[in-house]
């Protein structure tokens, strides 16, 4: 098999159109989120565990991973865990020969549904309840020991208490680790990875010397470089907490004197030091600091012995994209 293949174009394919094709139609679809039952592994089709986040090219099966043990990602690892019998060159052919199929010669494809425009604040799905210091909740307190930041979070980071806003009634109350950014508005993480914000989306700022910025994807991997560097004198920090905000740091830090970038050693990390670089020709990639490992954090916690924090409350099981029902 031959013929190169631009993987950032794969990456851009609609998931709920790539499914689709092969057949799959959603169950349902609240609100950017569409759920179906799983594909990839045998399912009493009673539960929709597997949730698509078509406007971020994301999917996780909640029920856990079929027999290539992948249980979420972009299109590819979908591609992979769909075709488990391919190659890897030969899923990415794959996906290429699906994608650009005819649709009138698919007799089961269904057009994905074009909703109505939603206003972004339709899209937030979480409220505050409130916020603490670190240190008084046992889980959230585990998990920055395993992140190996609990020695350097107090200041940075809070315990955010936040639940669903919901017309069901309910009132649950679901907590995380939260920092601010640039709206006044909580990005957070749980202990069980699940990633989100109370309000819009933003970037974080933390304000140090005007003409040296240090920039990073995330606030754990911000924390990572801290510990390790201990900087006498502290740059002007910028997080990006997602990189759909790679053009606005670009354009924001273009007349920097000095430049470090710590994005993460994966495809799309790779792709946006590249773009920054392309566009900033004087930053610097530091991510040889931590050669070897996908993240700065990744480095930092490889030694940690994981504490144990897996009795979890029931209020912690949220999904991976925080609605849902749960498994």
């Amino acid at each position: 098999m031959t013929g190169f293949l631009d993987m950032s174009t794969l990456e851009n394919i609609s998931i709920v159109d790539f499914l689709s094709r092969l057949g799959h139609q959603p169950v349902r679809k609240i609100g950017r989120e569409h759920f179906y039952h799983s594909m990839l592994r045998e399912t009493k089709k009673d539960t929709p565990s597997f949730t698509v986040w078509d406007a971020g090219g994301k999917w996780i099966d909640r029920g856990g991973p079929g027999q290539t043990n992948i249980k979420g990602g972009g299109i590819v690892q979908l591609g992979l865990a769909y075709w488990p019998q391919l190659t890897f060159v030969e899923v990415l052919h794959k996906i290429k020969e699906v994608s650009n199929l005819d649709t009138s010669l698919i007799p089961e494809y269904i057009p994905p549904v074009k909703y109505a425009h939603e206003k972004e604040e339709e899209g937030y799905k979480f409220e505050l309840v409130n916020t603490r210091p670190i240190g008084s909740n046992y889980v959230l307190t585990q998990y920055l020991k395993s992140r190996g930041i609990l020695d350097v979070a107090k200041g940075y980071l809070s315990e955010v208490y936040y639940r669903h806003k919901s017309e069901t009634g309910d009132q649950r109350t679901f907590y995380a680790i939260g920092w601010q950014n640039e709206h006044g508005n909580w990005e957070f993480s749980n202990a069980k990875g699940f990633k989100s914000s109370v309000g819009a989306k933003g970037i974080s700022v933390i304000d140090g010397n005007p003409d040296h910025v240090v920039l990073f994807e995330g606030r754990f991997d911000f924390l990572s470089w801290l510990k390790e560097k201990q900087p006498h004198v502290m740059p002007t920090v910028i997080i990006l907490n997602t990189i759909v905000f790679l053009d606005k740091i670009i354009e924001r830090v273009s007349d920097v004197p000095a430049v470090d970038v710590y994005f993460d050693n994966d495809g799309p990390g790779r792709r946006c030091t590249a773009q920054l670089l392309k566009e900033i020709p004087h930053a610097v990639d530091r991510s040889y600091e931590y050669q070897g490992h996908k993240d700065y954090n990744e480095k930092i916690k490889k030694d940690v012995k994981p504490p144990d924090y897996a009795q979890v409350s029931a209020d912690q099981e949220t999904s991976n994209f925080g609605t849902g029902p749960k498994r």
